[in-house]
């Protein structure tokens, strides 16, 4: 059979699919054809040219007619993600489409229907749905600690590829063949909720897991010993046609790029372009096809960003984000973005102003807020260097923050606040959060609940990655010693106690209230939840589902949404107007599954303030690591992350999220005017904020009790106006600064102005004292022994750092410069009227024998 026959036989079944290919796939397909015909002839010895030419063109003609129908069905899912959102912001933010597109990808504090029900808030909740699920199951059936040893990764991975061959697990232990399958479910689950969506994604057999490469290993190697290395595990299957090199060296660019990162993976699905494309409708790791498990591992090792664990759930990670972002956008996110705006930028014609001030959007605060949740904002242009400013700010955190636990006890207030807002009472409320800190570790019940919500624990999500990965980079290490830090510190068990204390009791607020009518709900829970899309109808289907029960409690959950019955949401459709087919059923369950799951996650992160996909594009303005700018903002705005969060989330959730009505569209946004404008509401605007700082304040001034008291100083005289105004700022978003209003330097060791650069570029300052002093011949030694020991990591925890002045570094202080201890009591009683309860200049412990 000829080859131009082969392609005559892929046409007619293109034609009868209603189109035909253009030339440039014409002569894609002779490559494949070649290619196709090879592999089947090496798997048949027996068969001849003519038998394989004829089987190789029915194989991709079958082909061609597949791609067609997933084209029309993805043109007709592109059409309505496009038009859901251009009649969201033209029904509900016809005055504001700039905060209403804003709204649409990373979520606003204005009340209106949907206005947290986001693109980034879809993706959270995907990603956090299949971690928490997996850490779940692998918890509960006593897997964990031998998944976090790490010795038995070859024994997974091999599980994981017989399993995706069918081949016998002879030879593997229990535990291996447990973990794999408990992986191999996750797997497929995300694979499955993504093809619902619009990918194509094949069980590939040998799958392992979604492999990931380190951007910065493979660029270090370059590509001649890549190669050299990755030739010899890749099966024959990997490499369509006789080019190898050109085929490594091209996925090689693509990986050193950095664009596999990308969220946006499957945006190819949307198009035809010939059958090769269907083929790589999922990431381009995928066309690297290892041997087996063993070998698949020993490329991850050399190359990938971790260990089998950590590929593992980072994969299910990008697994929620792309998936997310095409169940908002469909699966050309950004062609369909910008069709959008397109369409919305028409409304507009009349109005030049309005029209010039939307191209502004488009180009400024739109671009950064996209560039957020598609992952462009996360791929480094210079991968030396994003590396080592990554590993800089890393070393910094773990040398500045050992007292943030301290700091923290400021959440609960905070975290009441949140629930105040959703109608729950303030005072009830931190009651709960603190029973819930004092009840330490969850029941096993609980725990299971959270999992179905999406919450897991980072102390546990540590555990499986931290311990004996194949990482040996500096980053790896850089990374772990980083969680190791935060355990140490406390602060990983606060969080994940508050959270989680948090996350249940929202649950449990919705169980309490599933006896009562949207209209007979308390109005800031009605308000709440139709910043998730939840409206009167949706309520009715939600409440009448089944509770879980734990501790004596009920609690609402993703997995009563399953036992809804058909009938009832057959109901809401047709009240809809939509058409009722099994179809539409699924679809409609794993929407409120997904709005649940994201009002608990989103919530809970205002409860115990995390910064979000919004913060971050306002802090890192659309900028890629690895560039000046990416850089410069990451470092300066080191530390602010925290501060910029609650401004924008607990303080912004009280001026705009009760009803607050933003000004007119083009007339530009003036803090002033509208924080003004918004306590005039009359909707509880003055009472919450009013709560949040008064509580904040006392708590406040509470942390900065706890931080002098081990600092060995008696507590700041409360009835002094100064130390008042300090604490507000100490509980709110100012807590940073609240130290300079003493004239002394911050708690993380530097002064206003390194603060206000980062930790990192406030080096600067530091270094240049140190250069001041030796030059003009002052004793610089004692300035160089209290910058080092500010700088060295693990040096500042607060349970240690007391005694280890007291016992040694104090001692070292004094013999560098006699009467400094002397000199540092009286600045204290000087600028802050405080004494120390132990004077260190007449306690200290000289061990060494230097200073006495």
């Amino acid at each position: 059979m000829a080859a131009q026959d082969c392609i005559d036989t892929v046409q007619a079944a293109a034609k009868a699919a209603g189109r035909e290919l253009s030339i440039e796939e014409m002569i894609e397909l002779q490559t494949d054809l070649r290619a196709r015909i090879r592999d089947l002839q090496a798997a048949d010895g027996m068969l001849g040219l003519e038998d394989a030419a004829l089987k190789a063109a029915d194989e991709l003609g079958n082909q061609v007619k597949l791609a067609a129908v997933i084209e029309k069905r993805n043109a007709l899912l592109n059409a309505r993600r496009r038009a859901e959102l251009v009649g969201y912001i033209r029904g509900t933010w016809s005055d504001r489409p700039d905060l209403g597109l804003e709204s649409f990808l990373v979520g606003t504090n204005v009340s209106r229907p949907g206005a947290r029900r986001s693109v980034a808030a879809e993706q959270k909740q995907l990603s956090q749905a299949y971690i928490a699920g997996f850490l779940n199951d692998i918890e509960r059936e006593g897997l964990l600690p031998f998944l976090t040893r790490g010795d038995l990764d070859d024994d997974i991975a091999d599980a994981l590829w017989r399993l995706g061959t069918d081949r016998p697990l002879d030879g593997i232990g229990q535990q291996a063949q447990a973990i794999a399958k408990v992986m191999q479910k996750y797997q497929d689950a995300s694979r499955i909720d993504a093809n619902r969506t619009g990918a194509f994604i094949r069980k590939l057999p040998g799958y392992v897991v979604r492999q990931s490469h380190d951007p910065y290993k493979i660029e270090r190697a370059g590509f001649q010993q890549w190669r050299d290395d990755i030739l010899p595990l890749l099966d024959e299957r990997t490499f369509d046609a006789g080019d190898r090199d050109g085929f490594l060296l091209a996925t090689y660019n693509g990986l050193v790029s950095g664009v596999h990162l990308k969220a946006n993976k499957p945006a190819e699905a949307s198009g035809f372009k010939g059958p090769r494309n269907l083929a790589n409708k999922v990431s381009a790791e995928r066309v690297l096809h290892f041997k087996d498990g063993l070998a698949w591992n020993q490329y991850n090792k050399a190359y990938g960003t971790g260990s089998l664990r950590e590929a593992f759930l980072g994969g299910l990670d990008r697994a929620g984000e792309s998936t997310g972002l095409m169940r908002r956008l469909g699966t050309n996110p950004e062609s369909n973005w910008e069709a959008a705006l397109d369409e919305l930028m028409t409304d507009f014609k009349a109005d030049p102003e309005k029209l010039r001030q939307f191209q502004a959007d488009r180009r400024g605060l739109l671009k950064t807020r996209f560039s957020e949740i598609d992952g462009t904002a996360r791929i480094a242009v210079n991968q030396v260097g994003a590396r080592v400013a990554a590993n800089l700010r890393a070393w910094q955190s773990m040398a500045k923050l050992g007292g943030a636990v301290v700091s923290a006890i400021t959440d609960l207030p905070v975290a009441a606040s949140e629930l105040r807002y959703q109608g729950r009472g303030m005072l009830s409320s931190m009651g709960d959060l603190f029973s819930g800190l004092l009840s330490g570790r969850k029941t096993d019940e609980q725990r299971e609940i959270l999992s179905t919500l999406g919450v897991f624990f980072d102390n546990v999500r540590g555990d499986v990655v931290s311990k004996f990965s194949a990482d040996d980079t500096l980053g790896g290490k850089m990374s772990r010693a980083q969680q190791l830090f935060f355990k140490l510190n406390g602060l990983t068990w606060w969080t994940d106690t508050m959270r989680s204390t948090a996350a249940l009791m929202m649950s449990h607020h919705l169980a309490y209230n599933r006896s009562l009518d949207w209209d007979q709900m308390n109005p800031d829970l009605q308000r709440t939840l139709e910043l998730f899309g939840v409206d009167s109808g949706r309520w009715d289907l939600l409440r009448h589902s089944a509770t879980r029960e734990a501790d004596g409690r009920e609690y609402m959950t993703t997995q009563g949404v399953d036992g809804i019955p058909d009938g009832d949401l057959s109901s809401y459709l047709e009240g809809q107007g939509r058409t009722v087919n099994d179809a539409a059923l699924d679809e409609l369950r794993e929407e409120l599954r997904g709005q649940l799951r994201s009002y608990i996650t989103d919530r809970a992160s205002y409860a115990v303030i995390e910064p979000d996909a919004r913060t971050r594009a306002m802090m890192r303005r659309g900028t890629q690591p690895g560039t000046v700018a990416g850089e410069l903002l990451r470092f300066i705005g080191q530390f602010k992350a925290f501060p910029v969060a609650v401004l924008q989330k607990s303080i912004g959730r009280e001026l705009y999220g009760r009803g607050y009505a933003p000004g007119a569209y083009g007339a530009g946004f003036r803090p002033g005017r509208e924080i003004v404008q918004a306590l005039r509401s009359g909707r509880g605007e003055k009472a919450g904020f009013a709560q949040l700082l008064l509580w904040t304040t006392i708590f406040g001034y509470g942390a900065m009790t706890a931080k002098d008291l081990l600092k060995g100083r008696e507590p700041r005289d409360p009835t002094d106006a100064k130390t008042m105004v300090a604490a507000m700022l100490q509980g709110g978003a100012m807590g940073l600064y609240g130290d300079f209003l003493f004239g002394e330097a911050n708690r993380f060791g530097g002064g206003l102005t390194q603060s206000l650069s980062g930790p990192t570029l406030g080096l600067i300052d530091g270094g240049h004292d140190l250069f001041t002093r030796m030059r003009d011949g002052d004793d610089a030694a004692a300035a160089s022994f209290r910058f080092a020991i500010q700088n060295t990591p693990f040096a500042n925890l607060f349970y240690t750092r007391a005694a280890m002045d007291y016992l040694f570094l104090y001692s070292v202080q004094e013999a560098m410069n006699p009467g400094a201890l002397r000199r540092m009591e009286r600045r204290a009683e000087k600028e802050n009227n405080q004494q120390f309860l132990i004077k260190p200049s007449q306690t200290y412990l000289d061990p060494l024998g230097i200073a006495r």
